[in-house]
């Protein structure tokens, strides 16, 4: 999320800080090459900043601060006192922090551990799909040029929603970011309904770990796994009937998950969606997914809702990976 929202940003005419871990600041210091399934091409990013501690970043002003930490490292002794540092850096300035982790209450956790206005803290997330090259094996879908695809550090395909998303709690916040990143013009960002917005993600999280159950097929084999279908589309259910997320009125019904996830197929292509999801939430954030799910059984306890289809969905997944250990 980091690099690609830092390259679009950079095209934008936006100049870019990344604040990383020690050893992460080492693999920023030459130029990031990144491999566009858009256009079959490879572009290197740099001319960035890059910072490995968070009292640094007070030596300067910044716009806006897009924090990529996931829902449990945010929550981490690490990541809280990173972000209560990050406050104190920013407090007396006018910088929007965007939060772009997913997490229950994340939002709401970073605003109080930042401890700055709340106008100036909404939530983001990264709208089109990338992920590294040398540890994601995926099938090559023409017209991806194999040759060039190996030679980049990142791949990314853009999708119809842009390439970030932010939501609307704050509209003119939203706007003026909105602005800047859509003069980057090879893509842009795009700005929700605030009170959509968390559901939007939530939902995808169940159905995730259906389809890693029934071995990442394709949408259109979905009912050929009805019982572990029907369980997730009943989490769905479970999971948008929580407080956090009731107001939204989101659909969660099975022809509407099913046509989102066939959707994403084709938009996504010439990247293989499942694949990715595969190598994705399959391996790289499977643990963290997890634990989101688990979140939501835990928010369903503290509001009296008894959560039976998610428990059983986790307890499938939690056994299903202890057999594929």
């Amino acid at each position: 999320m980091g690099i690609m929202s830092g390259y679009h940003l950079q095209l934008a005419g936006a100049e870019v800080t990344f604040l990383v871990r020690p050893q992460r600041a080492e693999k920023l210091s030459r130029p990031q090459l990144l491999y566009s399934y858009d256009d079959v091409s490879v572009q290197p990013f740099s001319g960035y900043r890059v910072l490995s501690d968070v009292t640094e970043v007070g030596d300067r002003a910044y716009d806006y601060i897009i924090v990529t930490l996931d829902g449990a490292s945010a929550r981490s002794a690490e990541g809280t006192a990173m972000l209560s540092d990050l406050g104190n850096a920013v407090r007396d300035t006018s910088a929007v922090v965007i939060i772009g982790g997913i997490g229950l209450g994340l939002r709401r956790h970073c605003l109080d551990t930042l401890g700055i206005d709340e106008e100036r803290v909404i939530s983001g997330a990264l709208s089109l799909l990338a992920h590294q090259v040398a540890s994601a094996n995926l099938p090559i879908h023409p017209p991806t040029d194999p040759a060039l695809l190996a030679q980049a550090d990142l791949a990314y395909r853009t999708l119809p929603t842009g390439s970030f998303t932010v939501e609307d709690r704050f509209p003119a916040v939203a706007t003026r970011f909105k602005a800047l990143y859509d003069a980057c013009s090879v893509s842009h960002c795009d700005i929700v309904d605030h009170r959509q917005f968390p559901a939007q993600v939530a939902i995808v999280f169940p159905v995730f770990a259906a389809c890693e159950l029934m071995g990442w097929p394709p949408a259109a084999q979905f009912n050929d796994h009805k019982d572990t279908w029907n369980l997730a589309v009943d989490a769905v259910r479970e999971v948008v009937s929580l407080d956090e997320y009731r107001p939204a009125g989101q659909p969660t019904g099975s022809e509407f998950l099913t046509h989102m996830m066939a959707a994403a197929e084709e938009q996504a292509l010439p990247l293989d969606v499942n694949a990715f999801n595969a190598f994705h939430h399959g391996g790289k954030v499977a643990q963290q997914d997890l634990e989101l799910l688990q979140d939501h059984v835990s928010a369903g306890e503290r509001e009296g809702k008894p959560m039976v289809a998610l428990r059983q969905l986790i307890a499938e997944l939690t056994a299903f990976r202890q057999q594929a250990a």
